[in-house]
């Protein structure tokens, strides 16, 4: 693979910042809605917003680990 067809993985790494914030922002506005939709306190906002670190958490180690294997591919 020559330079001009590997990517830089500062910004993979960068966009996937980006898509974790992305997609905890929607599971927590996800739990608002719901929170206020059902008048619940805020158990949705809660559990949306643990969820959703959860799902950008997966999604780094997935990024991350793809990574390590086109570095050790090379």
């Amino acid at each position: 693979m020559t330079n001009q067809q590997r990517s830089n993985p500062f910004l993979k790494l960068s966009a996937a910042a980006i898509q974790m914030a992305v997609v905890i922002g929607g599971f927590t506005w996800l739990g608002t809605y719901l929170d206020t939709k059902w008048s619940k306190d805020s158990l949705f906002t809660i559990i949306g917003a643990l969820v959703g670190v959860g799902v950008g958490l997966y999604l780094i180690i997935k990024e991350v680990n793809q990574l390590n294997r086109e570095d050790a591919s090379q």
